[in-house]
């Protein structure tokens, strides 16, 4: 943890860093500023998890420092030094919800313990706000939420991924079987342990899914996964598949990793045994092509006379050795089986459990042209057939209701999916379709007009309170969301709305 210390006396000042640096508190890295103009400058490369501020200083005191890093939302804990004992101080710093306020000469027993207790909570803190981005990135993985969409920016994405080579490592659960139990998690994630710095995990009880993120300096190699997870690795008849996917210096690419981590897992489900760490086949190009196709027929009808007179086009999609068809059949059947499982779908639902074993087999006949057509056209109408079944209007009222009555509260995708009993990624489409945004914007836009509500309905409450009202645990974390999409801190929104 990062600790700042600001007093305008150097004998104190650095009294106070080597009375902590020998009690080995939780801060490891401290900087010392020699007043309120020192400690800005300072903030301006270092971002404390905490900082412990004299009052009485020249140019600017410490409560003066206070507010303006408040604003700035360059820290959000204090703890206060000061040689007067006048209550006056300490009721103005408890309106900057001050963690402490002590008395010089600094006690060492009591300042250790305060810095003890404090750090306790931060820890709590990072974890929670580790678990927050974490869902943040599940979303983005799992749900296609674009990055720039969510409230989480460069340098939270850098704390979780430090390292250069991210690998990601897909489990799923045929129908039949249950979900991985919570003991085999942890054997999984120890087994990789020896080989990877970070290392993450998330479920999907919805795609039946386990997905491992591990982030070190090299990507995991064939090698590796085989001694982690050789059991997994043949799973024909095991009710169990998997696939992963590496790459280097991409973090920006890493729904892509995903993608290819899933068509590793649906190669080596259906057509036998694979490069396990990748698809090689720029997979996620083809993907897209696949489902921008598919959605553009179900948006304009297309007919499926039409559909077969695409072949074409379609196949161009899929561009490989032309002598080796059998290959470009694998690859679009792949990408067929990545968009069913992305709407929530199994292939017996539309074709049958039979007919779906000749589709998807290495032993069936070279795919040709017309066989692509009658694959994609069945496809679709089922598609067709779902969409125009589901009332869209009256689900997007539910899914608001229950937001609406439940924002205060940590809502997630998978929570609302749950509740709504509704595939998260149709939940995605359909607001992307009826409302234009997905999701987490749609429900930020609803807490933050709330926010904002209150702001003005009560401009002397904090802040942090506020934020605690409309859903965000963590203030840092409302006001990146409200900077976001407001292009302005929620100070500044205050500010203005008090001189109108």
């Amino acid at each position: 943890m990062k600790l700042l210390v600001v007093d305008d006396e150097p004998i104190i000042l650095n009294g106070i860093i080597r009375m902590i640096q020998k009690a080995h508190t939780p801060f490891i890295e401290i900087v010392g500023a020699a007043d309120g103009i020192d400690a800005l400058h300072k903030l301006a490369h270092f971002q404390p998890d905490l900082i412990l501020t004299d009052i009485h200083m020249p140019e600017m005191d410490g409560l003066a420092l206070i507010k303006e890093i408040q604003e700035l939302n360059l820290c959000s804990r204090f703890v206060i030094l000061t040689g007067y004992g006048d209550f006056a101080y300490a009721r103005q710093a408890l309106r900057y919800q001050v963690l402490d306020y002590l008395l010089k000469p600094i006690n060492k027993d009591e300042l250790i313990s305060v810095l003890g207790r404090i750090g306790s909570t931060i820890q709590e803190e990072q974890e929670r706000t580790l678990q927050r981005d974490l869902l943040l990135l599940k979303e983005h993985i799992l749900y296609h939420t674009p990055l720039e969409e969510l409230p989480l920016s460069a340098e939270q994405l850098q704390l979780l991924l430090p390292h250069p080579c991210t690998t990601i490592i897909v489990f799923q659960a045929c129908e039949s079987e249950p979900p991985l139990a919570a003991e085999r998690l942890e054997g999984m994630m120890k087994a990789l342990e020896p080989v990877s710095q970070k290392l993450y995990i998330c479920q999907s009880h919805f795609l039946r899914q386990t997905v491992l993120i591990a982030n070190d300096t090299h990507v995991l190699t064939d090698d590796e996964l085989h001694r982690a997870y050789g059991e997994f690795i043949h799973t024909k008849g095991s009710g169990y598949c998997m696939g992963a996917s590496g790459s280097k210096n991409d973090k920006g690419s890493i729904r892509n990793l995903y993608i290819e981590a899933m068509a590793s897992l649906l190669f080596n489900r259906y057509f036998g045994s694979c490069g396990l760490t990748v698809f090689k086949e720029n997979i996620y190009s083809c993907y897209d092509n696949l489902v921008h196709y598919i959605e553009h027929s179900l948006q304009h009808h297309i007919s499926i006379e039409q559909i077969e007179k695409d072949m074409q086009p379609i196949l161009l999609y899929f561009s490989g050795d032309s002598d080796c068809q059998n290959k470009l059949r694998e690859q679009f059947l792949v990408c067929v089986g990545l968009y069913l499982q992305n709407v929530g779908l199994a292939p017996e639902s539309i074709w049958g459990e039979q007919a779906a074993a000749n589709v998807f087999s290495s032993k069936g006949a070279i795919l040709e042209d017309a066989r692509v057509a009658e694959i994609l056209s069945q496809l679709i109408r089922y598609m067709r057939r779902t969409n125009d079944y589901q009332p869209n209007i009256q689900a997007i009222d539910k899914i608001v209701a229950f937001v609406e009555q439940n924002y205060k509260l940590d809502l997630s995708l998978d929570a609302v999916a749950d509740h709504v009993q509704m595939h998260p990624n149709y939940i995605s489409m359909l607001f992307r379709k009826e409302m234009g945004l997905t999701f987490l914007h749609y429900l930020h836009t609803f807490r933050l007009a709330k926010a904002k509500q209150i702001m003005q309905e009560n401009p002397d409450w904090p802040i942090n309170t506020i934020a605690e009202l409309v859903g965000y645990e963590n203030p840092r974390h409302f006001f990146k969301v409200f900077k976001k999409f407001e292009h302005i801190t929620p100070g500044q929104f205050r500010l203005g709305n008090s001189s109108c």
